[in-house]
Order: C-alpha cells, then sequence, then structure tokens
C-alpha cells in the first residue's frame, strides 16, 4: 500500500495545522508528462498503464493513448467517466516542495480521509448551459466529495497567494469552481455569492454548519465538516 502523498495538496491557512484544503490544479496540458494513468470508461471496462499521445481541444484533453501490457488503447474524452493521473518529477507541479511540510499536519480526521498514492482525478463533466456539452475537470476534493464535488474551473482567477517557508504557491484559492451537489449536473459558482448563497445552493439542512457565517477562505473547511458531519 503506498502512502499518501501530501504534496498534491496546498494550504489555507498554513499556520492552522487543523485547516482543510483543496487539491493543487494540474494543468491538463501536463497530463502527457505523467508517470502513470487509468481510465474508467462509460463500457465499464478500466484501462491502466503507461501514457503515450495526448489530443488537447481548446486547452482540455480531447483523446489520450494509454499502453498496457505492450497493447495501446486510444480513449476519446467522451467515452472517459474518470481518469487519474500519477504525476511524475517531470510535471510542473511546485507544491511537491511542500511535502516534508505537509507531512506534519496533525489533523487525523482530515488526512484518514485523503486519497492515497498521489493520484490526481479528471471526471467527465455536463458543463451549465443549454448546449449538451461535456469537457474533463479536475477534482478539487477527493476523499471528501460524497456530497459535494468541486471541480476546478478553466477560466478561474487567483485570489492571491501565499508563501510557506520560502515557498511562493500561485493561487491561494480560485474565485470560482464548477459544482455538483449529489450528483447532480455542474453549475457555476463565485466567490462572491458564498456569504449569502453557499447554504441554499451547497449546504442545505446541514445542523453542523447552521449560523456559521460563511468565508470563501474557509470554503474547504465547509465542505469536509459537510462531508463527515451531516446526512
Amino acid at each position: 500500500m503506498k502512502p499518501i502523498f501530501f504534496s498534491l495538496f496546498f494550504v489555507l491557512g498554513i499556520t492552522q495545522a487543523s485547516s482543510q484544503f483543496f487539491v493543487q490544479k494540474l494543468n491538463q496540458n501536463e497530463i502527457s508528462k505523467a508517470d502513470e494513468a487509468y481510465a474508467v470508461l462509460t463500457s465499464g471496462d478500466t484501462v491502466r498503464g503507461t501514457i503515450g499521445t495526448v489530443s488537447m481541444y481548446d486547452n482540455s484533453l480531447d483523446k489520450i493513448n494509454i499502453r498496457e501490457n505492450g497493447e495501446r488503447f486510444t480513449i476519446k474524452m467522451e467515452d472517459i467517466v474518470r481518469l487519474a493521473v500519477l504525476p511524475s518529477e517531470r510535471n510542473r507541479f511546485d507544491d511537491m516542495a511542500l511535502l516534508p511540510i505537509l507531512k506534519n499536519l496533525k489533523n487525523k480526521e482530515f488526512i484518514e480521509v485523503l486519497p492515497e498514492g498521489g493520484w490526481v482525478f479528471f471526471d467527465k463533466i455536463q458543463l451549465p448551459g443549454k448546449q449538451e456539452r461535456y469537457q474533463l475537470a479536475q477534482l478539487m476534493n477527493p476523499g471528501f466529495d460524497s456530497k459535494v464535488k468541486i471541480y476546478a474551473h478553466p477560466d478561474a482567477g487567483s485570489t492571491g497567494s501565499t508563501s510557506v517557508s520560502s515557498i511562493t504557491l500561485e493561487g491561494l484559492r480560485d474565485n470560482t469552481y464548477f459544482i455538483s451537489v449529489n450528483g447532480e449536473r455542474v453549475f457555476q459558482f463565485y466567490d462572491f455569492q458564498y456569504r449569502k448563497r453557499g447554504f441554499e445552493k451547497l449546504f442545505n439542512s446541514c445542523p453542523a454548519l447552521k449560523g456559521k457565517k460563511l468565508k470563501w477562505k474557509e470554503f474547504p473547511e465547509d465542505v469536509f465538516l459537510h462531508d463527515q458531519k451531516c446526512l
């Protein structure tokens, strides 16, 4: 069993050892540099192996080749349910240097839900709007996504950066995400909506969050609490 690979995570409020946080984003242009991958297909099959060529369309993965036991599989985006990739040292994934710091997190409850092995997950989502359009989007809260799934938005803007032991992380948090609640179709949600519409859109009927003043910088913590404490 592989150890939990903490370097996938960036810190929101690093001085608070009990904080929860979303994963660091991996640009889809970097998928071709990953060491391993597996794809869960709409047919129910899973293809696992090394990554060959990757075709992009409008900055999103359109097609990928995966080599498994000497055989090459060409997989189109529309045939994928989930694509998981294991980043390598060749990937532009700056937060890998945070590994020694993040191993010291004291939040056992949070650590126990994190996925093992360092896999980065991309799910096929149906985009908001009247047209039926799909794309792969990175899941930002793996391990505490049973009720609310947070997906990276390609046009998100950064609301700032933070420095941890002289390492600067660009993008302390994004200003918008795609979000799916209870398996429903994703919608776009902005930071300025959170304080007034967070309960209505995301945390309806959650006693553990009742009376809490919602703050965007605490969004990952609220998602985790909702996942663990609410029905």
